[in-house]
This record gives C-alpha cells, sequence and structure tokens, in this order.
C-alpha cells in the first residue's frame, strides 16, 4: 500500500515537474517570439538581370525579425510577381526586393517598345494641343492616321486621306518624355515635393503601333506633309478646298505615282 502511494507521488511530482519544463518552453519561445517580430519577407531564389519580369519562381517567403527589416522592403509577393526590374540594376540571389528597384511594366522608359506585337514597330508623332483633342487620345485607344498634304503646288490645293485605320495608340509622352497618363487612361499626378507646378502634363509626343510595313509611308508622308491623328468615325477635313483621295490613291502620292489628269481623274506614273 505504502509503495503505491510512493509511486503515485513520483508520478505527481513527474507531472508537475514535466508540465513546468514544459510552461518555461512555451513562455521563453513567446519571449523570444515577441521579441523577434517576425515578419515573411520577399527573397530571391536566383539572381535576376536589369529589365527582367519577375515571376512566381523567381522569389521565396522568408521569417527574418522586424528589426532586420528595412521600410522599403517587399514583403506581399502580389507586389512583385508582374513587376519589371529596373534599368541597370539587378538583384542578387537571397537578396530583398525593395520598392525602388522594381517597376510596373507600363513605368519603363521603353514600355511602348515592350507592348508592339509581332510584326508591329513603333512610330512616333509630334503633336500639340490641337492634334492631341486636348489630351483626349489616351494609351491603348484605336486610332486613324491621316495624310495632309503640304500647299507647295501651284494650284494650292490640299490632298489628304486615310494612311492607317485602327492604330493602336501605346504611349503618350510630354516634353520631358514622360507618361501623360496611367494605364486605366489617368493622367499622372506630378511629385509635389520634386515640382511647384501642379498643371497636368500635355501630350507632346504619341507612340504608335503600326504594321511594319506602314511604317514606311507614313515616314515618307512627315517629309512630304503632316500626319494627323484622328479619333472620330468622320473624315479628317483640313480645308474646304481640299481634295480627298482614296487609300490607294493617298500610298500612290506620297510615293511620288500619283499624277492627276486634265479631267480630274488620276493616273499613275
Amino acid at each position: 500500500m505504502k509503495k503505491k502511494k510512493r509511486i503515485q507521488k513520483q508520478l505527481v511530482a513527474a507531472f508537475l515537474v514535466i508540465s513546468l519544463v514544459c510552461g518555461i518552453v512555451f513562455y521563453t519561445r513567446f519571449q523570444i517570439s515577441a521579441e523577434i517580430d517576425a515578419v515573411n519577407v520577399v527573397y530571391t531564389k536566383a539572381e535576376i538581370p536589369p529589365r527582367t519580369e519577375i515571376t512566381e519562381d523567381m522569389i521565396i517567403m522568408k521569417e527574418v525579425p522586424s528589426r532586420a527589416v528595412p521600410p522599403n522592403a517587399i514583403t506581399d509577393p502580389n507586389k512583385v510577381i508582374g513587376k519589371w526590374t529596373v534599368s541597370g540594376f539587378g538583384i542578387p540571389k537571397n537578396s530583398m526586393l525593395y520598392d525602388e528597384k522594381i517597376l510596373a511594366k507600363e513605368q519603363l522608359p521603353d514600355s511602348a517598345i515592350l507592348n508592339l506585337k509581332e510584326n508591329e514597330v513603333a512610330f512616333p508623332l509630334l503633336v500639340d494641343l490641337e492634334t492631341s483633342l486636348g489630351n483626349s487620345i489616351i494609351p491603348n485607344a484605336n486610332v486613324d492616321l491621316y495624310f495632309r498634304s503640304k500647299k507647295d503646288n501651284n494650284e494650292g490645293k490640299v490632298m489628304y486621306g486615310r494612311l492607317g485605320a485602327n492604330v493602336r495608340v501605346v504611349a503618350v509622352k510630354d516634353a520631358q518624355a514622360s507618361n501623360v497618363f496611367q494605364n486605366e487612361g489617368k493622367q499622372e499626378q506630378n511629385d509635389e515635393q520634386n515640382t511647384a507646378s501642379t498643371e497636368p502634363s500635355l501630350a507632346s509626343i504619341y507612340i504608335f503601333a503600326v504594321p511594319s510595313e506602314l511604317n514606311g509611308a507614313l515616314n515618307k508622308a512627315k517629309l512630304v506633309g503632316d500626319v494627323v491623328p484622328v479619333a472620330t468615325s468622320h473624315s479628317y477635313n483640313p480645308s474646304a478646298e481640299g481634295e480627298e483621295l482614296s487609300d490607294e490613291e493617298i500610298m500612290r502620292y506620297i510615293n511620288g505615282e500619283y499624277e492627276e489628269t486634265e479631267e480630274g481623274g488620276e493616273e499613275t506614273q
């Protein structure tokens, strides 16, 4: 009987000791965890070169003490995937990623080139407040490109007609070559700390995505006249005295193959 009671006392003591040890262990871990305050941070699995799109297989999440995390380090993987590393700055293996070292695709200086599809080339066109329709033509819009000849012939006539239909706008830049619009068509806001002006930027140059076979004709058109973007379904009419030509006739005119006959028709050379 005494032996049985002694065993019971030993079991109770052992239970108390184990409980005390577990309590100390859990308390210590809790204190350490509270002191460390671990957070998940985005790290690179391998080196990422400059101007590279970041994909999910390039990154990994690691727990580190919050005190060791710089304020601009990225902790959300969704803010990294699909972004691009900036030009001239790669990211080494096992490194944190920082906000200022990655950009959205549309923020890259050459985003217009990256948005080109197969068999498309970038065609730049200087514009003003009138030809930009008061900043109303935004990226990803489709416009028609019309040609207008200069009044340099004896009769002073203006030849005009459409060169390209449904041409896609890939970028709208201001005089400082900065994007005027965001992807959604909203105007970029000026940083008040960097500039005293709060006026919205005005479009100075459009970049269009045009078929490679049309690019040559458009560049010739700029030498012998003007190229004007039209964002409506109506034909552009620069002058009441102008003569509108068909698309085929405009191409002949630009290539120097158009010749007007006395009867008012046309013949090719």
